[in-house]
């Protein structure tokens, strides 16, 4: 295992050192002022609670302080069950405990309820007021959890849509140079590429999931978010993945030094045009955060966003309505242009592929190379395909003659 280095430290992590530093004083400072016997648990509380980005520690503050809650009212309940002696005390921790652990089956809160009911039951045995223990408890992880919060979103804050908006632009460029390699590779008679090649791809959906998951249900609390955009180009990269996917494996099934391909121009510019929209879609959804006007009930907060610093030049490109590629808008009742460019690009493969066919070029393929090869090309013409309507949408292009299918988050099925 590599040693760690100076240059391994990043400003981020400087930054979040500072900040649950200030966290913990701030909270040992109002559980002073508060005049709280045992203010360590604010603090503790407090610690536990900052996390790197706004996200995960509104995860965290709500995980932290609703399982405490749960945890107090099973002591509170607990206490006035049992006697206060070593034997029924015993019993009640392990009733408590028990259920606690059992009920993590549906809701992992619970597990923080465990540690908070065992120490209600345990910390006021052989005191007078022992349910005053259980609702100081609450009170003292509510002022860690508050101060968690207030230091997260008010001190450098650091956004997980902001940073999920950065790699899922990168990811949809990196998909637009996988897939022009495997159609100049095919092309190419046939040349074979490492089997990892799209493993970074594959690495990154689950966690764009994760990420993406915590976006809508945390930080779209207290920040003016249009999840479309994010949630288009998520499901763009994930999409995409899965043909590249299976082009690779088409690809490399097939004998090196193999055939050309009779139709290799129409191919490779409908490559070069889904690549194309596929980098217009990535630098869409550069920015921080913002709603676009007239598209949903948030659009008239787009002026505060900007007045809050969520605009200007840092908003999302999204922001421009139904806007063609490069900026340019369509006529009324048309199609973006990035979609007709599309549309033509596959209405000119299918044709040649079809003039082929009738013209009996395809019979000096033998089984497994025309296999392949109807393999690869559907996956091409299916990622264009997919493409064409998740560009629609992010233009904000929902007229009926959309193919609305189940595309991912945020799709309207008729």
């Amino acid at each position: 295992m590599r040693r760690p280095t100076l240059a391994d430290i990043s400003p981020a992590h400087i930054r979040h050192g500072l900040k649950t530093g200030i966290a913990a004083v701030l909270a040992l400072v109002v559980a002073d002022v508060l005049h709280i016997e045992y203010g360590y648990w604010a603090v503790i509380s407090a610690v536990i609670a900052m996390q790197m980005n706004v996200a995960d520690a509104i995860e965290m503050c709500l995980y932290r302080f609703i399982g405490t809650v749960m945890g107090a009212v099973m002591g509170v309940i607990a206490i006035m069950l049992f006697p206060d002696t070593p034997v029924w005390n015993g019993v009640a921790l392990f009733v408590t405990t028990g259920l606690c652990a059992f009920l993590t089956r549906w809701d992992p809160r619970y597990r923080m309820a465990a540690i908070t009911v065992s120490i209600v039951i345990l910390a006021s045995a052989g005191h007078a007021g022992r349910i005053d223990v259980g609702l100081f408890r609450v009170l003292e992880i509510a002022i860690g959890v508050g101060c968690a919060f207030v230091v997260t979103v008010t001190l450098w804050p650091v956004r997980a849509a902001v940073s999920l908006r950065r790699d899922l632009a990168s990811q949809a460029e990196n998909c637009a140079h996988y897939m022009t390699t495997l159609v100049d590779r095919f092309l190419a008679r046939q040349t074979h590429v490492p089997a990892d090649l799209l493993d970074p791809l594959l690495r990154a959906t689950p966690r764009n999931r994760e990420r993406l998951s915590k976006v809508r249900r945390h930080e779209s609390l207290i920040y003016f978010y249009d999840n479309q955009p994010l949630e288009t180009l998520s499901t763009v990269v994930e999409r995409t993945t899965d043909h590249l996917r299976v082009m690779l494996r088409s690809l490399n099934a097939c004998d090196a030094d193999g055939y050309d391909i009779m139709m290799a121009a129409e191919m490779r510019a409908l490559a070069e045009t889904v690549a194309h929209t596929l980098r217009r879609m990535a630098a869409a959804t550069t920015g921080v955060t913002g709603a676009r006007p007239g598209r949903t009930a948030l659009g008239g907060l787009a002026g505060m966003a900007k007045r809050l610093g969520l605009g200007g030049k840092n908003a999302p490109a999204g922001t421009a309505g139904a806007s063609g590629a490069d900026g340019a808008e369509s006529a009324p009742g048309q199609r973006p242009r990035a979609n007709r460019a599309l549309e033509d690009a596959i209405a000119r493969a299918d044709a040649r592929l079809r003039a082929l066919r009738e013209a009996g070029a395809t019979r000096r393929f033998d089984l497994a190379m025309l296999t392949q090869f109807y393999a690869f090309y559907y996956a091409l013409r299916q990622l264009a395909e997919d493409v064409k309507v998740l560009a629609a949408r992010m233009d904000g292009e929902e007229d009926d003659h959309l193919d609305h299918r189940n595309l991912g988050p945020g799709d309207a099925t008729p």
